[in-house]
């Protein structure tokens, strides 16, 4: 595949990279912001498929630009907990929801982005103060896990549903490379802050909820996997990526020499991580052997009489400044800021759509203008009317409506079903 940027191209939007305002979540600007971004994450994520010069992360690196990631993930993060929620109150029921998708979908940008190069430890290294933000954020999403799941595409989704699925959607991919960030920032504790060390054990308690996660097991639904942001056939065996990084995650921590000092082994911890020993089979065992000092260890520590403490270091406080600064730029005004944006999040204007969609079209590499171009020769299957919106399934069958595309289902379906 060919370089989607020259490297003077990467080097420029790496140099120019400034953590947005809340404020501007949305417009034209914020808009060519988030087409550069990414484009630096398909250039990334070709770079390492084809082990070569990662020319993205080095800038990133070079120019101490990560912590931009960390910013950008985190005030998405809030935006769509705190505005979207009065957005939609707003409108409950918008005409078009694709520049709030595409808000939502900056998040997963960053995240992928920060994923792929905190693979490398100078990456850890240069995230500076904002490792305790990351931390925080990626703790955040990962237990979201625990009560949030992929949801299947329903026919008769309306707009504010379709935005929803793709927020759960969106909110379980994310936990998912946050697994990924925790463990690389684990890994990773002596060139971070020893309020790293404190905060993974004690403030966020990585191990319990590692272990809980390995419990309940998100990444396995109805005879799936969740493989390379998909759902693939399973064997009930074979382990996958995911669980695989959870179970050496904790296993990381656990036997890491920082844990004597810095997690006391409560009863409550010791009930929920010796849970773990029934998961540690022979078969599970012989695909990632290094499990055996973790069988080993939870062995040790289910017989021990007395509560090991830990000695925790006395530490000053950490301040989580990245999520502090975002809060008081907003003043706490959500339903104010919500109305602000209201006219460009939940735009109706064809026009305004049509060019936001050729922006983002190249760096998306799909057909985004296809989903708002009107077709001069397209007519409703239904009534015969100018036809604005097709199938999303079958893509063949075009409608005014969604109430006409609802009406003729009954005579599409069987159609629509066999196109897949």
């Amino acid at each position: 595949m060919d370089a989607i940027l020259l490297p003077t191209e990467i080097e420029f939007y790496v140099d120019t990279m400034t953590p947005q305002n809340i404020r501007d979540v949305g417009s034209k600007q914020w808009l060519e912001w988030h087409q550069r971004l990414q484009k630096l994450n398909q250039e990334a994520l070709i770079e390492a498929s084809q082990v070569r010069e990662e020319h993205v992360k080095e800038t990133l690196v070079t120019l101490q630009k990560s912590p931009v990631l960390v910013h950008e993930a985190i005030l998405i993060n809030i935006w769509k907990h705190k505005i979207l929620p009065q957005l939609l109150k707003l409108d409950p029921a918008p005409k078009n929801t694709f520049l709030a998708y595409t808000i939502l979908y900056h998040e997963a940008v960053c995240v992928a982005l920060l994923e792929l190069v905190m693979y490398h430890a100078n990456c850890c290294d240069s995230l500076g103060d904002s490792a305790a933000d990351l931390l925080d954020y990626a703790c955040g999403t990962g237990s979201q896990l625990l009560s949030v799941q992929k949801s299947d595409i329903q026919l008769k989704e309306s707009t504010r549903e379709e935005l929803m699925r793709q927020f759960n959607d969106l909110t379980f991919d994310i936990g998912i490379r946050s697994l990924s960030i925790i463990r690389y920032l684990a890994e990773n504790l002596e060139v971070l802050t020893l309020n790293i060390c404190s905060r993974i054990y004690d403030t966020h308690d990585v191990p319990v909820l590692f272990a809980q996660l390995l419990l309940v097991r998100p990444w396995v639904k109805n005879g799936k996997q969740y493989r390379g942001g998909k759902w693939m056939d399973w064997d009930g065996e074979a382990l996958g990526q995911v669980e695989a990084q959870v179970w050496l995650t904790l296993r990381h921590l656990l036997l890491d020499p920082a844990c004597k000092d810095y997690y006391t082994i409560t009863e409550a911890r010791r009930s929920q991580l010796t849970k773990l020993m029934m998961m540690l089979t022979p078969t599970l065992l012989d695909q990632l052997s290094p499990l055996i000092e973790l069988k080993q260890w939870l062995s040790h520590m289910s017989i021990m009489e007395q509560v090991a403490k830990a000695s925790k270091p006395i530490l000053l406080e950490t301040v989580l400044e990245i999520k502090e600064k975002i809060l008081e730029q907003s003043g706490g005004k959500w339903k104010k800021l919500a109305k602000e944006q209201l006219p460009t999040i939940f735009c109706n204007d064809q026009k305004t759509l049509m060019e936001n969609a050729q922006m983002l079209s190249e760096a998306y590499n799909t057909d985004l203008i296809d989903k708002f171009e009107v077709k001069e020769k397209a007519s409703c299957e239904q009534c015969g009317k100018n036809a604005i919106q097709r199938c999303s399934r079958c893509k063949k069958v075009w409608y005014c409506s969604r109430s006409c595309q609802v009406t003729h289902w009954p005579q599409h379906k069987e159609a629509c079903n066999n196109t897949e």
